[in-house]
């Protein structure tokens, strides 16, 4: 026991050592502490020939996407001593990369950094292709036809939320734009694919052609979604749909809900759930679908086997209820 507290004191006086010498550094002035300076805002405009593929990857500052109004890629971005970016235009490639000029000191692991937004305006031909460490992610839309081509967003500890996106063919595909999307992976005009490790994800009103929802450690929220496939999943935390319409519809939750209500689906619905309830409100009747589904510990209120019409339904979990109505 003894030796117990002695590690705990040895521990805390540890501490509170590097805590003085983080203090001592900035010359025990607060103000010091808020280091790199005032953030000054700074616009960049394409140039030349139009941009294809945009690549942003940054570290802390939240993103901020949007359609471009002139068919021109526009970032906006906001450094200081610490911070800055190296943005870069070559064969219709535009890249924004976040630099860090701190270098190593005690310092920088007290010091307060003011939160920056970098925006970005997107031509509606071009790739897009966005990650970020810790900053937040959010993407609108227009209503006026499709405002974005492919996109594929990620965020490692930030939440992302897109509204009113409309994706499709944005203009005239090239062998640059085709090179561009494969290196992206299997991905199509009108795609959209959302990643986060320790995030949430909302997505409200959006008409593409394709949407892939993951995330490791959050909720995925989608709500008045149109595209001929929806995938969400969401490893340690509940995902929520309403207002869909698709014609596959795959949601698999480890460690967490699958809720949906005004889901209309043409082709197939699998429904996953490690640890979680499937519960949710289908159009038509029973015999409108060809069901499987198992609950290892729950109540299931559908039938393991129905060899029904039309619509393939899966639904699956291990512990957990699956509570599936239809509106008739």
């Amino acid at each position: 026991m003894r030796r117990r507290m002695k590690i705990a004191l040895v521990t805390l006086a540890a501490g509170i050592v590097v805590l003085l010498a983080g203090f001592a550094a900035a010359d025990f002035e607060l103000n010091n502490l808020s280091t790199g300076g005032e953030l000054m805002a700074r616009t960049y405009v394409s140039q030349g020939e139009r941009v294809r593929t945009i690549y942003v990857s940054d570290l802390d500052a939240n993103v901020e996407i949007t359609p471009s109004t002139d068919g021109r890629a526009r970032v906006t971005c906001e450094e200081n001593e610490a911070f800055c970016y190296d943005i870069t235009e070559e064969d219709s490639v535009l890249r924004i990369e976040k630099r860090d000029l701190r270098g190593w000191n005690l310092g920088m692991y007290f010091g307060f950094w003011p939160e920056s937004t970098l925006t970005v305006e997107v031509p509606a031909s071009a790739l897009l292709n966005v990650e970020t460490e810790s900053g937040d992610i959010h993407m609108m839309g227009s209503d006026e036809g499709p405002a974005y081509y492919i996109v594929k967003l990620y965020s490692d500890n930030g939440d992302v939320h897109l509204e009113h996106v409309r994706a499709g063919e944005g203009g005239d595909e090239t062998a640059s734009s085709r090179a561009e999307s494969d290196a992206m992976g299997d991905v199509q005009p009108g795609e959209i694919t959302v990643e986060t490790n320790t995030g949430d994800i909302a997505i409200e009103d959006a008409d593409i052609s394709f949407l892939s929802a993951m995330t490791d450690n959050g909720a995925v929220t989608l709500r008045d979604i149109r595209a001929e496939g929806v995938f969400a999943t969401a490893r340690n935390d509940t995902i929520r749909m309403e207002g869909i319409a698709t014609g596959s519809l795959i949601a698999s939750s480890a460690n967490g809900d699958v809720l949906f209500s005004e889901v209309e689906v043409a082709e197939h619905i699998i429904l996953l759930a490690g640890n979680g309830n499937i519960r949710g409100e289908l159009p038509g009747e029973m015999r409108d679908y060809h069901i499987e589904s198992e609950t290892d510990n729950g109540d299931n209120n559908l039938p393991a086997m129905l060899d029904g019409e039309g619509i393939f339904l899966r639904a699956i979990n291990d512990n957990g209820d699956i509570d599936v109505t239809f509106a008739g």
